[in-house]
């Protein structure tokens, strides 16, 4: 590393390479750091409605008896007390004051229970009235309303490609609202199909991972796990729609099936493994009821023979196995 010296005598560093910088790592943070901050509610409390009447009642009132008791007596004594028509003037405008007030209602608002109205100002966010009741704010400030109620999106039935590579159609149902009415309005463009659109994502990402049915015992599967699968579902959920300021109260796998293509396939495969563990069944059932009967033939002080223990075994094995007529090996 070469060394430089300025006119203070001071050793220089020239060829120093950063090597701990990253371009591509630097742009995802900041494109995170954005996505993080982006916009920020701020709550709003306006004055109410009917203070505001009352203060616009008394200028008009106090207005008009100004410019009925001036108004004459300036008329009278115009030469004499010119300076009438001072409070004259103050009368009229006070008068024109209340009537534009009254006129313009732009400024007077009702926010319904569960609801809000976002204030912007030639562009600019002014912020957000949550108060329930009747207010009165900028009358010049585009208003927009969002609902704060809980709602639900009963998603259509999706066909995924399982971890197995299956197709299964799955159905899901959120449940829904708005938490943050700047990052809504502001940070997305329409945050109705935008959850629509995350939650089938979400679906999709989460039918991906998981097989229809558990190859190991006890593996997660789309069929056995649903508390896993649900939770897991939410959480997927809620990191896709953070930036839209909406907050996730339920969400939930409510259809799972197979394809219709492999539907019949799979429905064969059920069958026939139910089949052999019904078929195993039987069969630890029916030994332990041969073993039972002959311990208890001994027990009786009945002794076999082994070739009469085998035949009687093979008939009562197979009196207990078969599900077809078996009087002829019976009567064999």
């Amino acid at each position: 590393m070469k060394e430089e010296t300025n006119e203070f005598n001071t050793p220089l560093k020239t060829d120093i390479i950063n090597t701990n910088s990253n371009p591509i790592q630097q742009e995802a943070n900041f494109n995170e750091n954005i996505r993080q901050t982006g916009s920020k509610e701020k709550v709003l409390h306006l004055q109410r409605g009917y203070k505001v009447w009352i203060k616009i009642c008394t200028v008009f009132g106090i207005s008009f008896l100004l410019f009925v008791i001036f108004l004459p007596l300036a008329i009278i004594n115009e030469k004499k007390a010119p300076w009438l028509f001072i409070f004259v003037g103050l009368a009229v405008i006070g008068i024109l004051f209340c009537f534009v007030m009254i006129t313009c209602c732009n400024g007077f608002i009702t926010v319904n229970p569960n609801e809000a109205v976002v204030y912007q100002y030639y562009g600019r966010y002014l912020g957000t009235v949550k108060d329930n009741g009747y207010f009165y704010g900028h009358p010049l400030a585009q208003t927009t309303r969002i609902s704060l109620r809980s709602n639900q999106y009963n998603g259509d039935r999706l066909k995924v490609n399982e971890r197995d590579g299956n197709p299964v159609e799955l159905g899901i149902i959120v449940v829904w609202r708005i938490g943050d009415t700047a990052k809504a309005i502001f940070d997305v463009i329409g945050y109705q199909g935008f959850i629509h659109t995350q939650s089938e994502a979400a679906i999709r990402y989460i039918g991906c991972k998981y097989p229809y049915e558990p190859v190991v015992p006890g593996e997660i599967s789309l069929r056995s796990g649903h508390e896993i699968i649900n939770k897991e579902l939410r959480q997927e959920l809620e990191k896709r729609v953070k930036v839209s300021g909406i907050i996730i109260e339920d969400a939930r796998v409510t259809e799972i099936s197979y394809g219709a293509e492999v539907a019949k396939m799979m429905l064969q495969k059920q069958a026939s493994n139910a089949t052999v563990y019904a078929k195993d069944a039987i069969v630890k059932g029916a030994a332990n009821a041969v073993m039972n009967s002959l311990n208890e033939f001994e027990k009786n002080g009945c002794q076999f023979t082994n070739e009469e223990k085998a035949k009687y075994v093979t008939s009562l094995m197979t009196t207990l196995c078969m599900s077809s007529d078996v009087s002829k090996i019976m009567g064999n």
